[in-house]
C-alpha cells in the first residue's frame, strides 16, 4: 500500500454504502430495543398464562430476519441492501383462479 488512489476514495458508491451502515447501525440499536420490550412482554405472557403469544412469536421471526440480513450487510458478507430494500425474489407468485378463467376464456374465442 504504497500510494493512495484518489479516484477509489472518490467513488460515490462507496459512500453511499457508508451511508446506508450509518443508516442500519441506528436501524439495529432502535430494533434492539424494540425486542429487549418483546422479550419482556412476551415473559409476562409466559408468566400469567403458561404460553407464549403467537402474535409477538409471529413478529420475532421478521425481527431475526431483520437483524441477520443488516449483520450480513454491515459485515460485508454480502451487497445486499436489507428490508426494505431487500429483493424477495424467492417469494411464490400466486395466480388467482379468475385470472386462469379469464386467459382460457380469452383463448376460446381466437
Amino acid at each position: 500500500m504504497d500510494s493512495i488512489n484518489k479516484d477509489e476514495i472518490l467513488k460515490s458508491s462507496k459512500w453511499i454504502r457508508f451511508i446506508f451502515m450509518v443508516l442500519y447501525a441506528f436501524a439495529l440499536n432502535f430494533a434492539l430495543t424494540i425486542c429487549i420490550g418483546l422479550a419482556f412482554v412476551q415473559f409476562l405472557f409466559v408468566l400469567f398464562t403458561s404460553k407464549v403469544n403467537t402474535s409477538i412469536a409471529n413478529i420475532n421471526s421478521y425481527v431475526i430476519e431483520f437483524f441477520e440480513d443488516s449483520l450480513a450487510f454491515l459485515l460485508f458478507q454480502t451487497e445486499e441492501k436489507p428490508f426494505p430494500f431487500k429483493n424477495n425474489s424467492d417469494e411464490e407468485i400466486v395466480i388467482e383462479p379468475e385470472e386462469i378463467e379469464d386467459s382460457h376464456s380469452e383463448q376460446e374465442t381466437n
